[in-house]
């Protein structure tokens, strides 16, 4: 078959965008079930290496593709009963898919840890705001006291707790910055975002304020105290605008799992397994390729196993 040959061809140089549109054309004009069964088992073949090129960028893209060398295995296995690579081929793709979910419900679990991390930030913020406008009408009142009445040890004792809280509230902004950068870091975008800067240029009028508070320019504190505001407000728009989001974005099409998760537990023995029935050589080096391939997803589970359980991976020496 023409078609068949050209999938092969292009399979074989690497092009399985275009190896998977031959082999398809090859099944659906092919009269020979064999060659049927062939084509849609490399059909399965070329889906499972799109979900090799996925598995590092786009898990759910990855386990798409899975769902989709599965059913044309399947589909193989379905032509020919007795097409063992094939049904050995859907054990080892489910196994690959089952580990592809556990990944994709870890990455969720983590995105849903960090969001509520995010709003312990917003409503942190909120608390920052509130007790600043309350530091910032306290200081009002004290001046509006000692215009009135002159200085007094009253003021100057309310002054010194004005000064106390002030730094206090300072420190606390600055905590505050210090685990948004954690979170950041842990989410694996280290740079600052708006809400970082907010926060920092916040606690800078803070520690301005306290100072100006402890030399009695009660003005000047005044303004650093509204500027300090403005900066913690900014930085709880930006949280909650997205701007400054700690998430990472939930794993695209997650509300797809469990339907793949069905799909990929369906069915025993969908895998077919390749064969080469005469054909040419080529046919017998997409089938060790395919069994090459999922070998290695076998080895790389087995490492992920070892280092996820605190094991260790022997690695050839090279001295």
């Amino acid at each position: 078959c023409i078609y068949y040959n050209k999938g092969t061809a292009l399979y074989r140089k690497g092009d399985y965008r275009a190896a998977a549109d031959a082999f398809k054309k090859a099944a659906v004009k092919s009269k020979d079930v064999s060659l049927e069964a062939r084509s849609r088992f490399n059909l399965g073949n070329c889906a499972f290496r799109e979900a090799r090129r996925q598995q590092d960028s786009d898990l759910n893209k990855a386990l798409e593709a899975c769902t989709r060398s599965v059913r044309h295995y399947q589909e193989a296995l379905d032509l020919v009963p007795d097409f063992k690579e094939a049904a050995e081929n859907i054990e080892v793709v489910r196994l690959v898919m089952k580990d592809l979910l556990d990944r994709i419900n870890k990455q969720k679990q983590a995105a849903e840890a960090q969001a509520r991390s995010g709003n312990q930030v917003v409503e942190k913020l909120k608390d920052l705001i509130r007790r600043q406008k309350d530091i910032l009408g306290r200081n009002r009142k004290i001046q509006e006291k000692q215009d009135h009445e002159g200085d007094s040890p009253e003021l100057r004792e309310q002054m010194n707790g004005l000064v106390q809280g002030q730094k206090d509230l300072e420190k606390e902004t600055e905590k505050l910055a210090k685990k948004l950068a954690d979170l950041r870091k842990q989410n694996g975008t280290p740079d600052k975002n708006d809400a970082q800067k907010h926060l920092d240029r916040a606690a800078e009028q803070q520690k301005m304020a306290a100072e100006n508070l402890a030399r009695n320019h009660l003005s000047r504190a005044q303004t650093n105290q509204e500027t300090a505001v403005r900066e913690l407000d900014d930085a709880r728009s930006s949280l909650e605008k997205g701007s400054g989001s700690l998430q990472n974005r939930s794993p695209r099409g997650a509300g797809k799992n469990a339907k793949q998760h069905k799909a990929a537990n369906a069915g025993k023995g969908d895998h077919p397994r390749q064969r080469d029935n005469g054909n040419s050589s080529a046919m017998a080096r997409l089938s060790d390729d395919a069994h090459g391939i999922l070998d290695e997803e076998k080895e790389n589970r087995k490492k992920r196993r070892l280092l996820s359980s605190g094991g260790f991976v022997a690695v050839d020496k090279d001295w």
